[in-house]
């Protein structure tokens, strides 16, 4: 289900520095964003200056600003997203829209940087409870390889059609929607395909090698701190809320039964065994796996697991402890390198 927005207030501000509440979100190391003025202004937030254990705050440099003056914001939002917007990355990225079998879809379309890959399209497919921009962090790692870069919403995200109470499948009808994405490349000139997949979203590149109409063509994925397991994904959201371990069984029996589910707002039970790909080999497509071991949302063990599962076609790049999905906000020149080297060496 939706999450709600989580804000805090802001204690102090200059042009160059901003004061916060002493948080283990506002503690981590690496660059992060910071939405105020109601989303319309942001902030990229980068290194600690000042930790005061007893007050509680922490106040961190401010690299950049854009869309709002944060000398008057009294509350925002804390994230990782670096780039507030497309036009961060690339001056002539521009808006389309995807015909999908929930309606159309906005995407962002980064244009080839020019070279020989200019025919190979990586889609960028966003996580649960976020939107597009939490996938602009892999755009530059494959603009640097000339590829084309397709960014996608889906049903339920808040940009593509709605879904009954705004549930998420985990993945079992977003697919259609990145699949429209993937036809929309093909038919605009790709000849091969690179699925990035964020969160939720590596569990829909996954499910799009074997569902894909156009999955010959999917030739390498990269997958962030991906969902492949979501039974062992819900246990470990009931043991981070210190809950009993029959919470969790619980939640995933109630999603995968018929009436129960209903009532949350799916259109169908959730096929756990469908969208569990840690047990038995079924990958065939070379996939670079980046974690970390600071994730607590979806534990870095099931990407182990995963990729010895399809220990053939899979390696795993575990980053420097990093929360869920951060690790480019914590290493960004490690976690451009690492795709960069893997997808030189596999295409």
């Amino acid at each position: 289900m939706p999450g709600r927005k989580r804000t805090m207030r802001v204690i102090a501000s200059t042009p160059d520095t901003l004061t916060l509440e002493a948080t283990p979100e506002t503690l981590h190391d690496g660059e992060y964003g910071f939405w105020f003025d109601s989303d319309r202004g942001h902030a990229l937030v980068g290194r600690i200056l000042h930790h005061d254990p007893l007050g509680r705050t922490v106040r961190r440099e401010v690299l950049r600003v854009s869309g709002g003056d944060l000398s008057t914001a009294h509350e925002g939002r804390w994230t990782g997203h670096v780039f507030a917007r497309p036009e961060d990355i690339d001056p002539n990225a521009r808006e389309i829209h995807i015909d999908s079998p929930a309606g159309p879809c906005p995407a962002w379309l980064f244009p080839s940087t020019g070279g020989e890959e200019e025919t190979t399209w990586a889609i960028h497919v966003h996580g649960i409870r976020t939107n597009r921009l939490t996938a602009l962090r892999s755009v530059p790692a494959v603009r640097k390889l000339g590829y084309v870069s397709l960014v996608p919403s889906f049903r339920g995200d808040g940009e593509a059609p709605p879904t009954k109470n705004g549930a998420s499948t985990l993945g079992q009808t977003e697919w259609e929607d990145v699949d429209a994405a993937i036809s929309y490349a093909v038919d605009h000139g790709a000849q091969s395909i690179v699925l990035f997949g964020w969160s939720l979203g590596g569990g829909i590149a996954l499910q799009l090698t074997e569902r894909s109409r156009q999955r010959d063509l999917i030739t390498a994925l990269v997958l962030i701190a991906p969902a492949t397991d979501w039974r062992q994904v819900i246990r470990a959201g009931a043991r981070r809320a210190h809950l009993p371990s029959v919470v969790g069984a619980l939640g995933t029996f109630a999603l995968s039964a018929r009436p129960l589910s209903a009532v949350i707002g799916l259109p169908r039970p959730i096929d756990f065994d469908a969208l569990d790909w840690t047990r038995e080999p079924r990958l065939t497509i070379p996939t670079l796996v980046i974690h970390s071991d600071g994730d607590r949302e979806v534990p870095a063990s099931l990407s182990r697991a995963f990729v010895s599962a399809n220990a053939g076609p899979s390696k795993l790049a575990l980053l420097p402890p990093a929360a869920h999905a951060w690790e480019y906000n914590v290493a960004p020149r490690e976690f451009e390198a690492s795709i960069q080297e893997y997808l030189r060496r596999v295409r």
